[in-house]
C-alpha cells in the first residue's frame, strides 16, 4: 500500500511520513553505483618477461602496452615499477587479397554453429583449413584481405546477420577498404583522356594504395581496431533491392539476345561492350539533365511532385563527364568541341581498351556471352562480380572467386589476342577449382616471413601468435544480444 507523504508514518513515531523516514526509505529505492577503477596496469598484457630496468628487475612484470593498429612502433612497460621502452617496427610489405563474399558467408556458417548451413560447411575439411591458413598469414602480417562497398551490400541483403559478415570481413581486412568501381573507373578515364587529347599513351600507375580510402596497406595490424556504422542507413536496403531486381531483368533479356546472336566473335563482342560503355555513360547524363530539369520544373510551378532524391543528385557518370568537361576546357577547346570531342573520345574503341578498368570488364562480358552463345542456360544473377574484377584485378597479388568468375578470367576461345588475355595483370587467380593450391599459397607467404618479423610478432603476442580466433563470431554474436 503507497504511504502519502501526509500520513502517520509507519513507523509509530506520531508524526508525518514526509518530516520522518520518506528520506530515509527513498535512499533505499536508489541503486547503488557500481563504481570501477581503472589504471594503467589495466591497459599492460601478456607475454611479460623480466623488467630490464637494473633498479626493479621484477619477473613476470614488462608487459606489452595498449597499442592502436597501424602503428609503427609498440611498448613494453613494467607493472612494479612503470619503466617503459618503445620498440621500432620493422617495414614490411603484405600481400594483397581480394575475397569474394562467398567466402566470407561460408567462413562465418563454419564459425557460427547455430547457422543450418553450419554441419555442411563443417564437412567440407577445405574452409577449416582456409580458416586457419588466413588467420596465420594475417596475424604473421604476410597479407591483408581488404574489404569493399561489395561486400557491405552483399552483406546486408545477405541471409547471414549483416554484423555477423562486417565482424569477420573487417577482421581479415583490418579496416583497409577500397574504392568502389565508380570512382577507379572516373579516374583511369579521365587519366587516359588527357593523354589521348595530347597524343602521348598513359602508363597506368596499378599500386593498391592508389584505391584504397586508408593507403597505407602495409601497415602493421597488431592492435585494437576501431570499427563504426553497424546499421544500413534508411533506403539503403531497399535501393541495393530495386537495383538488383533490374540488373537481373536487364540480365535476362541481353542473355536472350547473345543466346541467339550466332555469328558474333570474342573480339567483336569485347569491342561491343566497350562501346557500350561510353553511350551508356552519355545516356545516363542525359537521362539525368532531363530527370532534374523535370523535377525543377514542377518544383516552381508547385506541382504535384512526389520528391525523389535520384532526381536532384548526379549520378557517378555526371561526375565522369564533367572531369572531362573540364580537361577538355583546360586545353583550351570551346563548349562545342569539347562536346564533339569526348563523343569521339567514346567511340574510339582500340583507345579505350588501353584502360584496364575497361578491358577487363568488356573482356569478362565478351566471356559471358560467348557461354551463352555455346549454349549455357542461364545468366548469372548479378554483374557485382564482374565490377569488383575489373577494378581490383590489376592492383592486388591474389583473389578467391567464384568458378565462373575464375573460368571467365582463364579460359578464351582460340584466336583471342594476347591483350585481351589480361596476360598483364600478375595477379594469381584462385577458385574452389583450384583451391588446394590457395591454400598451399598461402602457407608459402608464411613460411618467407623474416625472422625479424616473426621475433617481433613473438614478443608482442607471445608464440601463439597465429592461433585461429574460433570464437570471433560467437563473440560478436553475445555482443549483438547485449546491444
Amino acid at each position: 500500500m503507497k504511504i502519502g507523504r501526509n500520513d502517520p508514518c509507519p513507523c509509530g513515531s506520531g508524526i508525518k511520513y514526509k518530516k520522518c523516514c520518506l528520506d530515509r526509505d527513498g535512499q533505499k529505492s536508489i541503486p547503488k553505483k557500481q563504481v570501477m577503477t581503472i589504471t594503467r596496469k589495466d591497459f599492460i598484457s601478456e607475454p611479460y618477461k623480466q623488467c630490464p630496468d637494473l633498479k626493479c628487475q621484477a619477473e613476470n612484470s614488462f608487459g606489452v602496452s595498449f597499442l592502436m593498429s597501424g602503428q609503427g612502433s609498440y611498448t613494453r612497460e613494467c607493472i612494479k615499477c612503470g619503466y617503459k621502452k618503445d620498440y621500432i617496427l620493422p617495414k614490411i610489405k603484405k600481400n594483397i587479397l581480394y575475397l569474394d563474399q562467398f567466402v566470407i558467408s561460408n567462413l562465418v556458417k563454419l564459425l557460427d554453429k547455430s547457422h543450418p548451413s553450419h554441419e555442411r560447411i563443417k564437412a567440407d575439411p577445405f574452409w577449416e583449413s582456409l580458416f586457419i591458413k588466413l588467420e596465420a598469414a594475417s596475424k604473421s602480417q604476410a597479407i591483408v584481405c581488404p574489404d569493399s562497398f561489395y561486400h557491405v551490400d552483399e552483406s546486408l541483403i545477405g541471409n547471414i546477420d549483416f554484423r555477423l559478415m562486417k565482424r569477420l570481413y573487417e577482421h581479415f581486412s583490418n579496416g583497409k577498404t577500397l574504392y568502389p568501381s565508380v570512382i577507379i573507373e572516373r579516374d583511369q578515364i579521365t587519366k587516359h583522356f588527357e593523354g589521348w587529347l595530347e597524343g602521348r599513351k598513359i602508363k597506368f600507375e596499378l599500386k593498391p594504395e592508389n584505391i584504397a580510402f586508408e593507403k597505407d596497406l602495409h601497415s602493421w595490424s597488431a592492435g585494437m581496431m576501431i570499427s563504426v556504422g553497424g546499421r544500413p542507413y534508411p533506403g539503403q536496403l531497399e535501393n541495393i533491392q530495386k537495383v538488383n531486381t533490374f540488373t537481373k531483368e536487364q540480365l535476362k533479356e541481353v542473355w536472350t539476345r547473345w543466346q541467339n546472336e550466332k555469328n558474333i566473335t570474342f573480339v567483336q563482342r569485347v569491342k561491343e561492350e566497350t562501346l557500350g560503355m561510353g553511350k551508356g555513360l552519355i545516356e545516363v547524363v542525359k537521362k539525368f539533365i532531363e530527370r532534374r530539369s523535370l523535377a525543377m520544373t514542377k518544383i516552381v510551378r508547385e506541382e504535384n511532385y512526389n520528391f525523389d532524391l535520384d532526381d536532384l543528385l548526379p549520378p557517378p557518370a555526371n561526375d565522369t563527364i564533367e572531369d572531362l568537361v573540364k580537361i577538355a576546357k583546360q586545353k583550351g577547346l570551346s563548349e562545342e568541341q569539347t562536346q564533339e570531342t569526348i563523343a569521339q573520345y567514346f567511340i574510339d574503341v582500340n583507345a579505350l581498351l588501353e584502360i584496364p578498368q575497361i578491358r577487363i570488364n568488356a573482356v569478362m562480358f565478351a566471356g559471358l556471352a560467348h557461354r551463352a552463345r555455346n549454349g549455357k542456360k542461364n545468366p548469372p544473377k548479378s554483374t557485382t562480380d564482374v565490377s569488383f574484377i575489373a577494378s581490383y584485378l590489376p592492383y592486388c597479388d591474389a583473389l578467391f572467386l567464384d568458378k565462373e568468375s575464375a573460368l571467365l578470367l582463364r579460359e578464351f576461345p582460340e584466336n583471342t589476342p594476347s591483350y585481351l588475355r589480361l596476360n598483364e595483370f600478375p595477379a594469381k587467380i584462385f577458385s574452389l577449382n583450384n583451391k588446394q593450391a590457395f591454400l598451399d599459397y598461402l602457407d608459402q607467404l608464411v613460411v618467407e616471413i623474416p625472422q625479424d618479423q616473426i621475433d617481433v610478432l613473438k614478443d608482442m603476442r607471445g608464440g601463439n601468435y597465429a592461433e585461429p580466433y574460433w570464437s570471433i563470431i560467437e563473440q560478436e554474436k553475445k555482443l549483438v544480444n547485449e546491444r
